[in-house]
């Protein structure tokens, strides 16, 4: 009776904290882009935009930060198995 139910909030806080932690791998712009393509769903050409670059140098920015992070997020979870 008294146990709770599943808190899909609290589970998903190890990866939010994971990814806060691994965006500081990232420089500011690099950031920024991160945040207005999965937090805001802005398109490449309207990040460039607001950015005052090319769609083109938008997309070799988020590549180059999203391999950043995989790799910040692939070390912190080989730092944890030890």
């Amino acid at each position: 009776d008294c146990l709770g139910s599943r808190d899909p909030n609290l589970e998903a806080l190890a990866e939010k904290l994971d990814l806060q932690s691994a965006l500081r791998h990232v420089d500011t712009r690099e950031q920024t882009i991160i945040r207005l393509k999965f937090y805001a769903g802005l398109t490449q050409t309207e990040i460039g935009r607001q950015l005052g670059i090319s769609q083109m140098h938008v997309s070799r920015l988020e590549r180059g930060a999203l391999m950043k992070l995989k790799r910040a997020l692939v070390d912190n979870a080989e730092c944890e198995k030890v």
